[in-house]
């Protein structure tokens, strides 16, 4: 389903249906329910409130696997304050299986989105089962979109704590308002919605447990790719950037610079590629991109070949990620493995892989980040300047200085097959003066 629709459809009924359920709460209130806040009001700590203990949590966020993957910290310490604490989580069903693989959660509620005629049925059945739920706790942590509000509004939960994003109407119906901080990042902003809970908020690694048959998958592609265990370095690249929503491709990278990048990187230091991506869209940049390539034959294309947990395994075995401003991005920092992150309309402090060894390229324009939560992420940018001004020759001088150092003891170091690939990221990220 179109995206730009939907998020107008969001945005004009979601506020009618809003303010609907708002003056219904207030009547509720008057019968003796709970008193909802009024529209604009803030809520502050409450200094005699007794501390509260959820049993049965439903978490919410719609779009954006990149964003659980930043979300999972915040269910890793959820469990960590309230154990045997129950999560569900209401979301896209092509974010499923990293929940389930996370083991964070019990059970995820899918929507899907992909299909308008589906839409409808799917959005009822949710709703059927977020009331099933009788969770005691919501956390929506939505930016801007109200249909997460809504749902929360409507699971009949005692806590409702959300963001109070300013401009986009949708914290009315939330118990607990909490301020969005655009200036952030997301990681820590989706780590302010426990703080009214009065717990401790650290954010700690989530553990990725891989299953040997995924683990076997990934060795069966690299194998029949021609790749070697002591093959190094092996480098994931991400052409695409997600549904494009836009009259350009705002987010990407042009595929003849990928293409140049790649060739170098096999030319200088014996590389060996994986293309990644999912659906068509991804697998035509793919294509055009091996076109353009004098080396294609070091090549493996990955596109549509894997699964969440196989990318996961992926990811893990290779030494490097280079990706436009996508999902990827997170999902590899998840797991340590060094990024290499392009960033155009998008603020990076704010949505960038967050790890002291990843490598952010951003060129922080005056007209930018013309990409937020406070315009629900819609620009009418034409000539997205930002992304495309960064050269192949910065990338790869960058790139050799971070991580690939001429005397060659990075290399020594991951080629060696019992090598650990946390000593391999102490050894990357010890070599950066």
């Amino acid at each position: 389903m179109d995206g730009n629709l939907t998020r107008k459809i969001d945005g004009w009924l979601g506020l009618v249906i809003c303010a609907v359920l708002f003056v219904h709460s207030r009547l509720r209130a008057r019968l003796g329910s709970r008193r909802q806040p009024s529209m604009y009001a803030t809520t502050p700590p409450e200094r005699c409130r007794a501390p509260f203990v959820p049993a049965r949590v439903l978490c919410i966020k719609t779009y954006g696997l990149g964003n659980i993957a930043m979300i999972l910290p915040v269910l890793g310490a959820l469990r960590r304050n309230f154990p045997g604490v129950e999560i569900d989580f209401l979301t896209l069903e092509e974010n499923e299986k990293l929940l389930e693989h996370s083991g964070l959660v019990e059970r995820v509620i899918p929507l899907t989105m992909s299909n308008p005629l589906r839409v409808a049925g799917s959005l009822l059945r949710g709703l059927a089962a977020v009331r099933r739920g009788r969770y005691d706790l919501v956390l929506d942590f939505e930016q801007f979109i109200k249909l997460s509000t809504i749902f929360a509004y409507l699971s009949g939960a005692r806590e409702r704590i959300g963001f109070n994003t300013d401009g986009q109407r949708r914290g009315w119906l939330f118990t607990t308002r909490v301020v969005y901080n655009d200036a952030d990042h997301m990681s820590r902003t989706f780590m302010r919605l426990l703080q009214p809970l009065g717990v401790d908020t650290r954010k700690l690694p989530v553990a990725f447990e891989h299953p040997a048959e995924a683990t076997a998958r990934v060795d069966d592609l690299l194998q029949c790719g021609g790749v070697e265990k002591t093959d190094f370095p092996l480098v994931a690249v991400h052409v695409g950037s997600g549904p494009n929503y836009y009259r350009v491709p705002l987010k990407r990278w042009p595929t003849e610079y990928f293409a140049r990048l790649c060739d170098e990187l096999v030319a200088r230091h014996g590389a060996r590629i994986v293309f990644t991506g999912k659906g068509e869209d991804e697998a035509s940049l793919v294509r055009e991109t091996l076109a353009q390539m004098q080396r294609a034959a070091s090549v493996i294309n990955a596109c549509d070949a894997l699964s969440i947990v196989d990318l996961l395994v992926l990811l893990d075995r290779c030494n490097l990620t280079v990706s436009n401003d996508t999902s990827i991005v997170h999902l590899a920092a998840a797991i340590h493995t060094p990024v290499v992150a392009f960033f155009g309309p998008t603020n990076p402090e704010q949505y960038g892989p967050g790890n002291a060894h990843d490598l952010v390229i951003y060129k922080d324009l005056y007209c930018g980040p013309c990409l937020t939560n406070y315009n629900l992420k819609v620009s009418y940018c034409a000539d997205p300047i930002c992304i495309r001004s960064i050269s192949v020759e910065e990338v790869l001088a960058k790139i050799e200085a971070r991580y690939l150092d001429a005397q060659g003891e990075q290399a020594a170091a991951a080629k060696h097959p019992d090598a650990d690939p946390r000593r391999r990221l102490e050894v990357l990220e010890g070599s950066v003066s």
